[in-house]
């Protein structure tokens, strides 16, 4: 079996959340690679986070649908799929919280030779069944050069 061709790239992404009248926005660039495996595209990437400390992220994204999964310091699993709920967990040094997104956005767009893209999601986050706010996020994949 070949291996998978990974592709370097160059990772940015910018979230904003609003929670109770408050917005935030937070902004991420990392270098990664971008792989294709059983028509999904993944994209993994390492943060550096404040006081916590190193996360891996994979991002698996479909037509529809977005996974992300985070492990490290922070363990995360959440799907993101179009005109769904979908359940996930968050897990953090402090214990684990159950996740649910309501997601009404979903917009994937790769160049032709799919090294390049950009993902668009937007969801209502529910944590431990409270509402936990509004999140709009924006990732661009570039092939680095």
């Amino acid at each position: 079996m070949s291996e998978t061709l990974k592709t370097p790239v160059e990772v940015k992404m910018t979230t904003n959340i609003r929670q109770q009248g408050e917005k935030d926005q937070v902004n991420l660039e990392a270098k990664g690679e971008l792989y294709k495996k059983n028509n999904f595209t993944y994209v993994n990437f390492k943060e550096e986070l404040d006081d916590i400390g190193e996360v891996s992220t994979v991002l698996k994204v479909g037509e529809q649908e977005i996974t992300v999964i985070r492990s490290g310091s922070v363990a995360m699993r959440q799907l993101y799929q179009y005109g769904e709920i979908t359940e996930g967990s968050y897990e953090t040094p402090f214990g684990k919280l159950r996740t649910e997104a309501e997601t009404d956005q979903v917009a994937v767009m790769w160049s032709d030779s799919g090294k390049t893209g950009r993902i668009q999601f937007g969801y209502d986050l529910t944590l431990q069944g409270s509402a936990a706010g509004r999140y709009d996020v924006t990732i661009s994949i570039e092939e680095e050069t």
